[in-house]
C-alpha cells in the first residue's frame, strides 16, 4: 500500500500544473489578458485566465504561496515561482508621481507598446512623467524603466482622466416631498463628475430642500431630485447678518416675504425703521452685505 501511495503521489506532482510568474508586474488594464505575462508548464487555458484575474486583484509584494491557496480553492492543482512578485497598478502610481489636482483620478489606460500590463525584471524603477498633462482625456503619459542593469527602456501610455466628487447615495427608498433626510439613510460616495448633473455634496445641505418625487434606493442624490424649502417666512423674525471686508454685525428684524437658500428678500427693522435686501443663508437668517 505504501508503495501504490508513493507512485500515486509522484504521479500527482508530476502532472501539477506549473506557473512562472515575473518578478515585477504593473497593470494597465486589468481586463485586457496579457497572453506573454507569465509562463505555464502543463496547464489549461482555464489556469490562465483565473490566475490573470488573481493577480489584478492584488497589490503589493505578493508571495506565491497565496496565490497558490487562492487558486487552490478555485479548484486548481498548481505550483507558482518564484517565492513572490510586486504587482503594482498604473494608475496608482500615477497618483503617487504626477501632480493631480485635488479629485482628478484615472479613468482609463491604453498603450500600444504593451498590452495591459508592463512586466519589469527585480530591481527595476519606474518613473511616470506628464509635463503637458491638463489632466483630461488623451494625456500622453512618458513612462521611463530604469532597468537594475542599467538598460533604459521607454513606454508611452494614454491616459484619459476624470474628476471625482462628493455624493451620497440613497440606502433606502425615499416618498416624495420628504423634508427631514436622515443620515442613516444614506452613504457617502466620491463619484464621477458628470457634465449639467449636481450632486448634493454636503450633508447640511439637505436641510434647505425637499424631494420633488420618490426615489428609489441606490440612487445618487442630485440637486434636480430636490426643491428648496421656504426657510424665511413672511413676518417672522430673521436674524440679519451685516457684513463687509472690515465688520461683522448681528441684528434683528422681520421678514417681508417667504425665502428659500439662496433667494433675496427684504426685512423690516422696526426700531431703526430700516429695510435690508440680503440672501438667504441659513434657517431664519439673512446676510446683508455692505
Amino acid at each position: 500500500m505504501k508503495i501504490i501511495f508513493a507512485l500515486f503521489s509522484f504521479i500527482s506532482i508530476a502532472g501539477a500544473c506549473e506557473i512562472t510568474l515575473p518578478h515585477h508586474v504593473v497593470f494597465l488594464n486589468k481586463d485586457e489578458v496579457n497572453p506573454h505575462l507569465f509562463r505555464t508548464k502543463d496547464c489549461d487555458a482555464k489556469v490562465y485566465e483565473a490566475t490573470h484575474n488573481v493577480l489584478t486583484s492584488l497589490e503589493g509584494r505578493v508571495p506565491s504561496y497565496q496565490i497558490k491557496e487562492i487558486l487552490s480553492g478555485a479548484g486548481f492543482n498548481l505550483e507558482v515561482y518564484p517565492q513572490s512578485v510586486l504587482i503594482q497598478h498604473l494608475n496608482h502610481l500615477a497618483k503617487s508621481q504626477l501632480p493631480l489636482p485635488e479629485g482628478i483620478t484615472v479613468k482609463k489606460l491604453t498603450s500600444p507598446q504593451v498590452q495591459g500590463s508592463i512586466v519589469l525584471n527585480a530591481g527595476d524603477q519606474l518613473e511616470i512623467n506628464c509635463n503637458t498633462c491638463t489632466y483630461q482625456d488623451n494625456q500622453s503619459l512618458r513612462l521611463k524603466v530604469n532597468g537594475f542593469d542599467g538598460q533604459n527602456r521607454h513606454i508611452v501610455v494614454q491616459a484619459d482622466f476624470r474628476k471625482l466628487v462628493k455624493a451620497y447615495r440613497l440606502l433606502v427608498p425615499m416618498n416624495s416631498f420628504t423634508e427631514v433626510i436622515d443620515k442613516k439613510w444614506l452613504t457617502e460616495e466620491m463619484v464621477e463628475e458628470v457634465p449639467h448633473m449636481e450632486f448634493i455634496s454636503d450633508y447640511d445641505a439637505f436641510k434647505f430642500y425637499k424631494t420633488n418625487k420618490a426615489l428609489k434606493a441606490g440612487e445618487l442624490l442630485r440637486k434636480s431630485d430636490f426643491n428648496a424649502v421656504k426657510i424665511v417666512r413672511a413676518g417672522l423674525k430673521t436674524e440679519v447678518v451685516l457684513e463687509n471686508a472690515m465688520v461683522r454685525i448681528k441684528t434683528q428684524g422681520i421678514s417681508r416675504a417667504n425665502g428659500a437658500i439662496g433667494d433675496f428678500v427684504e426685512v423690516y427693522h422696526p426700531q431703526k425703521n430700516k429695510k435690508y435686501q440680503g440672501r438667504v443663508v441659513d434657517i431664519n437668517k439673512v446676510l446683508v452685505e455692505l
